[in-house]
């Protein structure tokens, strides 16, 4: 294994199967205020399985990138992968906000990778709860998640409030990307959404 992209393969590949696994009848396993620590925990093993020989990072021990805990890094030599990881339930309130969280961790994904210290970045998106696929209104329109979203590089995003001090507002983000979830098996209530974060301009 030598290049990003293989990288970015195994831990798709590992994602695939840990959403499969929540989807599948065991969400209950990961409930209360650690469970996206959990579910990335489930993803560390995933990736460990098919992957012997990788250094990773977290989630109990993390990485930090300036004053940024890193959910996630995989790598090898001196190639490394930075991995953000959201997980929201029906259960979870705080919709407008998380939507907000999302567009900032692909900001810092973005820091990550322009510094040189990470060869590529990964965002990974899972939930049950459909309003994050709806357009969104009010506070968070700016900053809409909805299914076949396309954010434009350099596009302004302006946030009437925000929980996190830390995010910049307004966010503007350097490349462009595109809002398109993917339902985890047939029938199943419970959606991905991944976006590869690449050097460069998109």
């Amino acid at each position: 294994m030598e290049s990003v992209g293989e990288l970015l393969a195994v831990v798709l590949e590992a994602w695939s199967t840990t959403a499969h696994y929540i989807a599948s009848g065991h969400e209950h396993e990961f409930i209360g205020r650690y469970k996206e620590r959990d579910l990335v925990r489930r993803l560390r093993s995933e990736v460990e399985d098919r992957a012997a020989g990788l250094r990773i990072v977290g989630p109990d021990v993390q990485d930090t990138f300036r004053r940024w805990r890193i959910d996630l890094v995989c790598g090898f030599a001196s190639t490394k992968l930075a991995v953000e990881v959201k997980f929201k339930t029906q259960r979870d309130g705080a919709v407008p906000d998380n939507r907000k969280a999302a567009f900032f961790d692909l900001f810092k994904l973005e820091q990550y990778v322009t510094s040189g210290e990470y060869a590529g970045g990964l965002f990974l998106w899972l939930t049950d709860h459909e309003r994050y696929r709806s357009t969104a209104t009010g506070d968070s329109a700016n900053f809409s998640t909805h299914h076949g979203r396309v954010y434009s590089a350099g596009t302004s995003l302006q946030a009437a409030r925000s929980r996190d001090a830390s995010m910049p507002n307004p966010l503007r983000l350097d490349q462009s990307y595109r809002f398109e979830w993917t339902r985890v098996r047939p029938s199943a209530t419970w959606f991905s959404l991944v976006i590869p974060v690449v050097g460069g301009a998109a």
